[in-house]
């Protein structure tokens, strides 16, 4: 079998976007039917091309082992290294689409000009800048084993600029350094041999490091797997808190909302916990509500944690998430006290004041995991992520015990179906034509797309247009929304016209901030005077619609 596997040979076009300014008026896109076979790389395609079929075809190449970075470019709409990509792997309807790398000048074909890209490098400083008027004692500036761990964290950047090219900041605002440059300044900053790291972050700061929706499109283009969201960008803003020139004057403004009224929004209609008094229970201690309007007994019992936009603004999301596990015999049990699960600390960097709000989760979810609902359920990603890669590294730090489980409400309906118990065949027909935005956070929490696109596949009458292959932002992560709304809200704005060019009703996502965010878009398209007809659709509305419930919350089988 793997002989056969090694062996195995297919044809296909290989799509090529060529441009040569001193004779072409624009770019266009050139076909060249090739067969290949296991092993072979698109940097194999495109040489065999240029010495078989077209020999002006113009691309760079070097190393031909992932180290020196020469043959970034597009394929499929992403950034990748030629030499290290299968063409097998990234065949699509018998297509290979390359094309050369964005945000950059093409000089020729699949070759751009790097040099606005090494000039961010530049703009960070990339060297050692020592205080020779100190005098340093021998114990200073000595490299642990601790320091270098984070400087082996970041080493492996080869400045290929892929991460350049699939920047969503970048697309709308060129002022931003992008992740390599960000990256960069960051091996210095923690380098105890470096005397500026301080400035270094004030630096970082006014270039944009709080530019960034941590939306993840730099660490899938990046060949070396850097974790620039987590183990760079969002270290580097607990920096600049500590240094006292971060976070921004927006973002401290929304924290001191968190800290005065534990959400992240405040209240301006009924909080969705408040809406079904007659459904108020005790449940060891906690305060709840319990839902159960079948017959019998429940399939299962699960928590469900809103989270604050759900619970404050979206209330009829609550509902329909309530209504889609009545339909289906699950009783939910939803603690009134819910707060903040913390991510905003997090995401600007101000971590250490956090800890009141884990805290009080911590109580609230291991008291039902002890006494028998240990799935904690979240409707917002970003609380998912939160909860998934934050709440571990948290529980060691303060002592705190972790009995429960995280699921994400998709994801568990996803298990309900693989047992057996979610009522498909109950689900009416939703005519409706969309595409599915993939929020960010879904992505940091390890969960593929494929989980809400097969289930939204699952309402009849719904046809569904799958995204471009490139990550599309809505702007909203990562503090940026309040401290850089122009920039939020052109990513926003991109993001529906790019759907919107696939003639689909609308986006349907299940996170509550992406629909904030697109939201707001469509109300800048409307005061602009040019509203775009567009439709925004929240997932747990529209699948409870198709069992045939109103979003009342208290709907029954």
């Amino acid at each position: 079998m793997e002989d056969m596997k090694e062996n195995r040979e297919m044809k296909a076009i290989i799509r090529i976007l060529r441009f040569n300014p001193d004779i072409d008026e624009k770019p266009y896109y050139q076909d060249f039917e090739l067969e290949f076979g296991s092993g072979t790389t698109i940097l194999d395609c495109l040489i065999n091309i240029k010495d078989n079929q077209e020999g002006s075809l113009t691309f760079r190449r070097s190393c031909r082992s992932g180290i020196c970075g020469s043959c970034a470019l597009r394929i499929n709409h992403r950034a990748m290294l030629a030499c290290k990509t299968q063409a097998m792997d990234v065949v699509r309807d018998g297509i290979v689409l390359v094309e050369p790398l964005v945000h950059l000048r093409t000089i020729k074909d699949l070759v751009v000009d790097l040099e606005p890209f090494y000039n961010t490098i530049k703009q960070v400083h990339p060297w050692l800048i020592t205080d020779r008027t100190v005098t340093v004692k021998e114990e200073q500036g000595a490299v642990t084993r601790a320091d270098v761990e984070l400087l082996n964290s970041v080493d492996d950047c080869i400045f290929c600029g892929a991460c350049y090219s699939d920047c969503n900041v970048i697309d709308v605002d060129r002022s931003f350094l992008g992740p390599s440059a960000i990256a960069k300044s960051f091996r210095f900053t923690v380098d105890p041999r470096d005397s500026a790291g301080d400035e270094r972050i004030r630096q970082l700061v006014e270039q944009g490091l709080y530019k960034c929706p941590v939306d993840q499109e730099c660490e899938i283009a990046c060949p070396k797997g850097l974790s620039l969201r987590r183990d760079i960008i969002e270290y580097l803003r607990c920096g600049a808190v500590a240094n006292e020139v971060g976070p921004m004057p927006a973002h401290k403004r929304l924290i001191m909302s968190v800290l005065d009224t534990g959400a992240s929004v405040p209240v301006t209609t009924t909080q969705a916990v408040d809406e079904y008094p007659e459904y108020e229970s005790d449940f060891h201690g906690i305060h709840e509500l319990y839902i159960k309007k079948f017959e019998g007994e429940p399939a299962a019992e699960v928590v469900l944690f809103f989270g604050c936009i759900i619970n404050r603004r979206q209330q009829d999301t609550a509902a329909a998430i309530i209504n889609i596990f009545q339909h289906n015999n699950v009783a939910v049990h939803i603690p009134k006290k819910q707060v903040c699960c913390g991510s905003p600390f997090m995401r600007v960097g101000m971590r250490d004041a956090m800890k009141p709000f884990v805290t009080q989760n911590f109580e609230i979810f291991n008291t039902y995991a002890i006494h028998g609902v240990p799935h904690i359920l979240t409707s917002c990603s970003g609380c998912n992520s939160t909860f998934r890669h934050d709440y571990p590294g948290l529980a060691r730090e303060y002592g705190l015990d972790f009995d429960f489980e995280i699921f994400d409400v998709g994801e568990y309906m996803t298990m309900m179906e693989a047992d057996g118990n979610l009522r498909l065949e109950d689900l009416k027909p939703v005519k409706m034509r969309a595409m599915y935005h993939y929020p960010c956070h879904i992505r940091a929490s390890e969960l593929d797309e494929s989980i809400y696109v097969d289930l939204i596949r699952k309402i009849p009458g719904m046809e569904l247009v799958q995204v471009p292959s490139s990550g599309l932002c809505c702007g909203g992560g990562g503090g940026v929304r309040a401290a850089y709304p122009d920039v939020s809200d052109k990513l926003s704005i991109r993001r529906m016209e790019v759907a919107k060019e696939e003639g689909v009703d609308g986006l349907l996502t299940n996170c509550p901030f992406c629909i904030l965010s697109f939201e707001r878009g469509l109300e800048l398209m409307r005061e602009s005077g040019e509203p775009m007809e567009f439709g925004i659709f929240d997932f747990y509305k529209v699948f409870s619609r198709a069992f045939g419930e109103e979003e009342d919350g208290v709907g029954g089988s």
